[in-house]
């Protein structure tokens, strides 16, 4: 299975650790397939600062293609990591640059099997042209107008419902559903994650790990929640889901337990 992760890169500065980490959903995303041994590109833009130069390495160590990506002319995406009452706080210093997509670029981000995209990617625009399976991260959006103009366009929908109800969550996912996209995952961090699909809700319970960084947990969760389900050899449709839900909530549960995203960092350029 062959999948591209469209969009953010974003070098996660942690100043009192003196660390710096790559992260970005998009590259997440891209690396993570990597991990579950899976074929991995990611399309996106690059800063020519050394920051950008570390975003490029870390990618291509891990084996991620990003012969495709631009390089532009300016600082690399970052944000700085703070702890504050014991908590992470994240403060964007430069944004992702906005995407413009080819038809070269579309032609070739249609030879993947799989295509992740994320209301950060800026790409929403290319959508109805991406004709590949397409799982969009909605993030913690919850707007039916962004639900009605999305979810016809897309094959996953991916939510964030960390703070709802699970009678809230099922709620929220029947709206996605309801607007177009008759699959749909969401996950709860300890409350663990839920799965709306072709009009059957299914429920998974959190291992209840012991986390050293949080971030990076969800695109883990969906890139193997993703993965299993369009690939699962199971015989139905409901053991597929099941085999997905559990698949990515072992595999988003062993990230928590490395700093960064995924780890792989550096000393800090400030």
């Amino acid at each position: 299975m062959k999948i591209i992760a469209i969009g953010d890169n974003v070098v996660d500065l942690y100043p009192a650790d003196k660390k710096m980490f790559l992260g970005g959903h998009a590259a997440n995303t891209a690396v993570f397939a990597t991990m579950m041994g899976l074929e991995a590109a990611y399309f996106g833009t690059f800063g020519n600062d050394a920051r950008g130069d570390f975003a490029r390495r870390t990618l291509s160590e891990l084996g991620v293609d990003i012969s495709h990506s631009l390089q532009y002319d300016g600082p690399n995406a970052f944000t700085t990591m703070r702890l504050s009452d014991g908590k992470r706080q994240k403060t964007v210093g430069e944004p992702v640059q906005e995407l413009q997509l080819s038809p070269d670029d579309i032609a070739y981000i249609n030879t993947f099997d799989l295509v992740y995209l994320n209301n950060e990617s800026g790409a929403d625009a290319f959508l109805s042209a991406i004709t590949a399976p397409k799982i969009y991260d909605f993030s913690t959006i919850d707007n039916d107008r962004v639900f009605k103009k999305i979810a016809p366009q897309i094959d996953l929908a991916y939510l964030s419902g960390k703070a709802k109800s699970d009678d809230d969550v099922e709620a929220l996912c029947r709206r996605v559903a309801a607007a177009g996209c008759d699959q749909v995952v969401c996950s709860r961090g300890l409350r663990g994650s839920a799965a709306l699909v072709k009009d059957t809700m299914s429920w998974q319970q959190a291992l209840g790990v012991k986390a050293v960084d949080a971030l990076g947990a969800g695109d883990a969760y969906i890139t193997s929640f993703a993965a299993t389900l369009y690939s699962s050899k199971k015989p139905t449709l409901d053991a597929k889901v099941s085999e997905s839900l559990s698949h990515a909530t072992k595999f988003s549960s062993a990230q928590v337990r490395v700093p960064g995203s995924f780890g792989h960092g550096a000393a800090l350029i400030a």
